[in-house]
């Protein structure tokens, strides 16, 4: 098999500050006490794409940031790492936005954020930099629900497009600060009818389809015109139902446990996992394949402190333990 193509993405860039060991939550006008800390270039397109550039894979980003210090930071940690940020924009006059992320002692976490410049992300943004969009066989966008900015109605567009050119569409709404309001939820709607593969976690697919239960979240969504649905759902694994993606194909239906792992904290973990998942799309592979990598990926990061993001060799040694053997097919992956 010849070289992996890249991935175009579009989404969310800020800082994160992840304070690890908080027994509870703090009420107003008290403090708690976590045990370690982390500040770190974040944002569902960052941890993606720092878990493609990990596994081999080229990523072009169009995404903005803040000009300020940390708006810097974040651009050397992405090109640093070989993303291509030609399409990342200082916004004039705006604060990089952060997120102060409190991980329980399980890894369990919750969020408080400032989206700061992440309010002048635009369609007009993209529009400027449609060219490095145009000519990726995935399409990937990540955080939709973080660029206030951003007319649903134009990420639609931009997957219809991109499903025209025979590109596939990858989605990652994140959660929805807004309590996910009925009127987005229609015009969300309307855009995972341009979605190949929808990647919510539990309480995301709870929140858009009104179902618990995966596999009942996952027929509404596959109602709602989505090709493949994979619902991350933590320590049980993940659920997969729809049409693989690259071509016809029977349907698939596929549940995979988590592997077991001691957890340091779970931030970003779900856009690990989509990153690895992406890998498998482009090579190919089967979707209860692409799953095993997004899990073994997702399942190295969260285990250690240092170095978070895998390298393809150990998430294909990883992967192993579901009984998967991919081999490495380029010199920079063995």
């Amino acid at each position: 098999m010849g070289r992996v193509a890249g991935v175009a993405m579009i989404g969310n860039l800020n800082m994160d500050l992840i304070i690890r060991g908080v027994p509870t939550l703090p009420v107003w006008g008290q403090e708690v006490i976590g045990s370690g800390y982390a500040l770190v270039p974040a944002g569902q397109a960052a941890y993606t794409a720092f878990a493609l550039r990990a596994l081999g894979i080229e990523v072009r980003l169009v995404a903005g940031v803040g000009e300020d210090p940390w708006g810097r930071e974040i651009l050397a940690a992405l090109t640093a790492a070989g993303v291509d940020c030609a399409g990342v924009e200082v916004l004039p006059g705006t604060l990089t936005g952060i997120t102060v992320a409190l991980v329980r002692p399980d890894g369990e976490r919750g969020f408080v954020s400032d989206y700061a410049a992440l309010h002048a992300y635009d369609e007009e943004l993209i529009r400027r930099h449609e060219e490095l969009l145009i000519d990726a066989p995935v399409l990937a966008f990540c955080g939709l629900n973080t660029l206030p900015g951003l007319r649903l109605g134009a990420a639609r567009e931009l997957f219809r497009l991109a499903r025209r050119r025979g590109a596939q569409t990858v989605l990652d709404t994140g959660w929805d600060p807004a309590g996910w309001p009925a009127e987005r939820l229609r015009a969300l709607r309307e855009v995972l009818a341009e979605v190949t593969v929808f990647l919510p976690n539990r309480d995301e697919a709870r929140a858009i389809t009104g179902h618990d239960d995966p596999r009942a979240a996952a027929r509404a969504l596959r109602d709602m015109g989505v090709g493949l649905s994979v619902i991350k759902l933590g320590a049980e694994g993940s659920y997969a139902l729809g049409e693989p993606p690259g071509g016809p194909a029977a349907p698939v239906e596929v549940t995979l446990p988590a592997l077991p792992v001691a957890v340091l904290d779970a931030v970003g973990a779900g856009d690990v996992y989509v990153g690895g998942f992406v890998f498998g799309m482009l090579r190919r592979l089967p979707p209860r394949e692409c799953m095993i990598l997004g899990s073994a990926a997702a399942s190295l990061y969260i285990s250690r402190e240092r170095e978070r993001f895998p390298k393809l060799p150990e998430v294909l040694r990883t992967s192993g333990q579901y009984g998967l053997s991919i081999p490495a097919t380029e010199e920079g992956e063995r």
